[in-house]
């Protein structure tokens, strides 16, 4: 078998889990639409009052009696609708073409049309009435068959209904199982690229795929919502823009109130330098990393180099930028320490090697240079400020 032909195969068995589903979430449509019509003849608030006694959802008397109205008016929608819904013969297939030409936008109608196009495979046709219930019923139960037609690989038929100002794929989404939120990826960059989704909602999906330890996915939607353009190696090195941890920039560790904790981590304005990354150590025990920054880089030399400026900074050896690898638990590199500068500025350069074991993704923070210093905590201040990292030719 051809790697094309054995593909194929496999989209087939994943879209026969999805019609299993959609199968199950239908029964529960048309359940609910027997509760419904139960009710209404209980309230007494349907004006088809004489379907009610004695004659049961699927029964041949409420088959004989919607045929017998649809006789005597040819255009009674309705009739048309619960003849579709209450018939099990082949004359259904019937009676849901005429609802559907008479009522097209009736939710049941749409349930239905969308019902028999998965029975026959036909995906296409069933996306459009099951986006249609989502966008304007709110639908759970269309929302979670194209839930499980993105995680089986169909997201390509829905890109034609992604258009400006459409809700449905916000409402999707949460259905989608974290495990399969990558093969919902391409409608997310769509909805980025469209406004249908606001970047607030894509941070969250960036967080969960990095939690998953699907990298490169949250790494190609970070991307997105920077223009689809390539970054630099380090993000924000100069800290002039806010900080967003949940993305590819800088995230702050464990920081508050001086009574609490052993560090205040801070972005701030310092004279003739714009914004700069401050902190003030308070003698307590440290929670590291400080700060830190998930980076792609792949094998290779790297140079770190910046600026850092520390004042009245007790510590025995200070501290360091380490990279540190995702892929274990292995430390990559770890630059000379960092000291003491009576309060003025200067420059630091480094370099370091990342092994091929690192996987893609290394994580560079800054660390007390000796761990013992963590425990026992630093005194006095340091900021850091024109980051930038660059990978070398050797």
């Amino acid at each position: 078998m051809s790697a094309r032909a054995a593909g194929g195969a496999r989209h087939a068995g994943a879209m026969g889990l999805v019609v299993c589903g959609a199968a199950a979430a239908m029964l529960l449509a048309l359940l609910s639409v027997g509760i419904n019509l139960k009710r209404a003849c209980v309230t007494q608030d349907t004006p088809y009052l004489d379907l009610c006694p004695n004659r049961a959802v699927g029964s041949s008397a409420l088959v004989d009696t919607l045929r017998s109205r649809i006789a005597a008016n040819p255009g009674d929608a309705n009739a048309y609708v619960q003849l579709a819904l209450a018939d099990r013969s082949q004359a259904r297939d019937r009676a849901l073409r005429a609802a559907t030409r008479l009522t097209p936008n009736e939710p049941n109608v749409l349930m239905l049309d969308a019902q028999a196009a998965i029975e026959r495979q036909d995906w296409a046709h069933a996306v459009a009435p099951l986006i249609q219930l989502v966008e304007y019923r709110d639908t759970r139960q269309a929302a979670e068959i194209l839930a499980r037609l993105i995680a089986a690989g169909g997201s390509q038929l829905l890109f034609p209904h992604l258009l400006p100002g459409t809700r449905w794929l916000g409402r999707v989404l949460p259905h989608v199982p974290q495990a399969s939120l990558s093969s919902a990826l391409p409608l997310v960059a769509r909805g980025l690229k469209t406004g249908v989704l606001d970047p607030e909602r894509v941070h969250g999906y960036i967080r969960q795929l990095k939690a998953a330890g699907a990298w490169a996915d949250a790494f190609s939607l970070w991307l997105a919502l920077h223009g689809g353009t390539s970054q630099p190696l380090l993000f924000n090195g100069g800290f002039d823009e806010p900080f967003n941890g949940e993305g590819f920039d800088w995230e702050i560790g464990a920081s508050g109130p001086p009574s609490r904790t052993g560090t205040i981590v801070e972005r701030k304005s310092a004279d003739r330098r714009g914004a700069i990354l401050d902190l003030r150590f308070t003698g307590r025990a440290l929670a590291v990393p400080l700060i830190r920054q998930h980076l792609f880089l792949g094998e290779g030399t790297y140079r770190l180099r910046g600026d850092y400026m520390a004042r009245q900074l007790r510590t025995e050896q200070g501290l360091a930028w380490t990279v540190r690898c995702t892929a274990s638990k292995a430390q990559a590199a770890s630059s000379p320490p960092l000291v003491d500068t009576g309060g003025s500025w200067r420059s630091f350069s480094y370099e370091f090697s990342v092994p091929a074991g690192c996987g893609l993704v290394a994580s560079l923070q800054l660390e007390t240079y000796a761990p013992f210093e963590a425990a026992l905590g630093l005194r006095g201040q340091a900021a850091f400020d024109a980051l930038m990292l660059e990978k070398l030719a050797h």
